[in-house]
């Protein structure tokens, strides 16, 4: 019995190659204040609102240094680590209430 709760406590690496769980939180923070600023701009067209998120994303890849592909790998596996998701996204949260309290929701 102590055999299967030890290895339901040890969290296993992340596998090589995959972003680190800060950088995940840098990207999606990114991401998340990108859709606000296109729900903010109240666009009538759908195709206009995915054109200016589209842009917006690329700016957030070359920012961070990442390809859509790394970015894909990565969210995959943290999906399927809900212990792992849920730090980014309370590192997500935290950075997102820093950006707004100094007026920089920029990308």
């Amino acid at each position: 019995m102590a055999i299967i709760f030890a290895g339901c406590t040890k969290e296993e690496k992340p596998p090589e190659g995959t972003l680190s769980e800060e950088k995940m939180a840098d990207i999606l923070t990114d991401i998340h204040i990108a859709e606000s600023r296109v729900t903010r701009l109240q666009l009538k067209s759908l195709d206009s609102s995915i054109l200016i998120f589209d842009q917006l994303k690329k700016q957030i890849w070359q920012k961070n240094k990442v390809d859509t592909v790394l970015y894909r790998s990565s969210y995959a596996y943290y999906m399927t680590h809900p212990e792992y998701m849920t730090r980014i996204y309370e590192k997500v949260a935290k950075k997102i209430e820093v950006r707004e309290k100094k007026k920089d929701i920029k990308l």
